[in-house]
């Protein structure tokens, strides 16, 4: 069941069979008091009820993944002659995409320092996500492709794609500060994720990135 529907959802319908017929083949369902082993999982009978006649288990509650991923429950069938037969159910509770994921800071500032390789690392972004499960999972992308750097997806560092080649010509004291924008985007492996960006200023005053050759 996914988190945040409303109470009276259906789960799911239980069914027994009786070899009897008539009034002995009829079936009367009801949650029994369980003591769970488990302790990740709540109890639940006071989570759910069943429709003694038709089986139909729904819920009695709202659930939230965060609080309660899963629980389990003992449902007795009993005929007319008192005979009846247990099944354990167990019921996971789903997660959805509830919160946004949020950067440590809304913009970043780093530096490709003299010298630097293709595939030197000058600096990490990072963001949280609330949610738990696969939602709560950030993974980083850049807006717009770049020539010139790339981002680690899963640990959000930034890393130089190219060698950092210097201004050809220019002496460090006539190099003028330049500087480049990204935009980064943090969100969820699934489809439906919610999506956070962050700006990200990068000084490549010791680099040729952006300048026409000589």
């Amino acid at each position: 069941i996914r988190e945040n529907l409303p109470p009276g959802t259906l789960v799911t319908t239980l069914r027994a069979v009786d070899a009897d017929t008539g009034t002995f083949g009829e079936l009367r369902y009801v949650v029994l008091e369980q003591a769970v082993a488990d302790p990740t999982m709540g109890d639940g009978r006071d989570a759910f009820t069943v429709n003694g006649s038709s089986g139909e288990l729904r819920s009695r509650l709202t659930f939230d993944y965060e609080r309660a991923k899963a629980f389990q429950l003992l449902v007795r069938a009993t005929d007319a002659g008192n005979a009846s037969a247990t099944v354990t159910v167990r019921v996971l509770v789903t997660g959805e995409d509830e919160y946004d994921p949020i950067f440590l800071s809304p913009s970043f500032n780093f530096e490709v320092p003299e010298g630097a390789r293709k595939g030197q690392t000058i600096g990490r972004v990072l963001a949280t996500d609330e949610d738990e499960g696969a939602d709560g999972v950030v993974l980083y992308t850049l807006a717009k492709p770049s020539p010139y750097f790339a981002i680690n997806q899963t640990t959000g560092s930034i890393y130089l794609r190219v060698d950092s080649q210097p201004q050809a010509g220019a002496g460090r004291a006539k190099r003028e500060p330049r500087e480049m924008s990204l935009e980064v985007q943090a969100r969820s492996p699934l489809p439906a994720s919610r999506v956070a960006s962050a700006q990200v200023t990068v000084d490549v005053t010791h680099t040729s990135f952006g300048l026409a050759p000589d």
